[in-house]
This record gives C-alpha cells, sequence and structure tokens, in this order.
C-alpha cells in the first residue's frame, strides 16, 4: 500500500505508475485481465486522481486500456501487434543509425560486440529475462548517440510491450536469428557501410519473420 500522506507526495502518480508497472512485469496483471478503479484504490490506499493519472499514462503508452464504468484492460499483444511495432521500429532505428553513423567508432562497435556475447551467454542460459535485457542495450549503443529524447522515450516504450509486460520468449529459433543478425549488422558498421547496415536494420533485422510461438514469462528471476 503506498503513503499518500507522506512527504514528496507529488510523486504518487510515478509511485502507482511504477507500483503497476511492476505488476503487469511479474504477471499480476496479467493481458486481457479487467480490474476495477475502485479496486485499485483500495489495494493502493490512495485517491482516484494519481491513479487515474498513472492510468492515462499506461494507456498512452499502450499498455492498458481505460474503459468507461468498466475498469480498467491489461492490453493483450497479437502478433499483428507484434508486426506493427515490427514496422515502427525498423523505419526510426534505421534513420537513426543513419543519423548518428559517423559518431560511432570503435568503442561503440566494441560494446555491441561485448553486449552480442552476453546475448548468446544468455541464451545459452536459458535466461531470457537477461536476453532481452541485453537485445535492448545493443540497439541502445547507436540510439543513446540521438539527441531526440523524444524518439528515445518512443522507442523504449514499444520495446518494454515487446519484452517486457509481461516478460516473453519469443522461442530459440527466433532468439538464434536475432544473435546472428546482431553480428552481421556490426559487421556492416565496423566496414563502415552505412547505407548497407541502415538497410539491414530495416529490411531484414526488423523484418516481421512471426515466431513458431512466443511465451509470457510469469515472475522475476
Amino acid at each position: 500500500m503506498l503513503n499518500e500522506s507522506r512527504p514528496g507526495n507529488h510523486l504518487l502518480r510515478v509511485q502507482v505508475y511504477d507500483y503497476l508497472e511492476k505488476q503487469m512485469r511479474v504477471g499480476a496483471l496479467e493481458p486481457g485481465a479487467s480490474i476495477s478503479v475502485n479496486t485499485l484504490i483500495k489495494e493502493l490506499g490512495v485517491s482516484r486522481t494519481p491513479l487515474r493519472e498513472a492510468l492515462l499514462l499506461l494507456q498512452e503508452q499502450g499498455f492498458v486500456t481505460i474503459q468507461p464504468q468498466r475498469g480498467v484492460k491489461i492490453n493483450l499483444l497479437t502478433m499483428e501487434d507484434v508486426q506493427d511495432i515490427y514496422e515502427i521500429l525498423g523505419g526510426i532505428e534505421s534513420r537513426v543509425l543513419l543519423s548518428v553513423f559517423d559518431r560511432m567508432g570503435a568503442e561503440e562497435i566494441r560494446e555491441m560486440k561485448r553486449l552480442n556475447l552476453e546475448i548468446e551467454a544468455a541464451l545459452a542460459q536459458d535466461d531470457i529475462i537477461l536476453h532481452n535485457q541485453g537485445n535492448v542495450r545493443f540497439h541502445d549503443v547507436f540510439l543513446s548517440l540521438s539527441d531526440n529524447l523524444r524518439m528515445r522515450r518512443y522507442v523504449r516504450n514499444l520495446k518494454m510491450q515487446l519484452y517486457d509486460f509481461p516478460r516473453r520468449n519469443y522461442g530459440l529459433r527466433w532468439n538464434t536469428l536475432n544473435l546472428h543478425q546482431h553480428k552481421e549488422l556490426i559487421d556492416l558498421i565496423e566496414q563502415r557501410r552505412a547505407i548497407e547496415a541502415a538497410d539491414y536494420l530495416r529490411d531484414i533485422h526488423w523484418e516481421f519473420d512471426p515466431p513458431d510461438s512466443f511465451l509470457i514469462i510469469s515472475g522475476e528471476q
């Protein structure tokens, strides 16, 4: 339960948001499930205003849908949703890669190689949480070079839907292919083939190839 009267009350909306975000991440609030606002108010011990503000933010980010008079629905990510997100991320990331390419040097390439080894190790250990985290950090190597903070927040929200809420495992075939494509992308960057690297990122790496299935991982490791 959150304490609405404690110092720092102006941060209550953030606390409510973080709480709901964690409940989705660990599977306590499952995709497709609905929960009443009144139930959340009782569970959290907060007033309606900060709860509604947090829910509006989660709805804007695509995690929930507020249903008037019926409560809140946790959004279910379909394969069609994944395809749409892939198309968006492919277009954005390829453009960013081109825009920051001249700023990518030996240090960034070493970091991408190091992270890909971490991803490979996580895959071998069947640690999908570490795998997904490494996958996001791999792309962040070049995304973080961009000064467009709005874009970076937007990309982060899309990837949270893909990987984090709840934790998802897209299967061994998909994860292995992803690892291989990272290596190919690194090679193109290392060879200073900017346009080819951007095209590869958009047209191959982010090309939607439906996995055999994907699993929802409940709980945290």
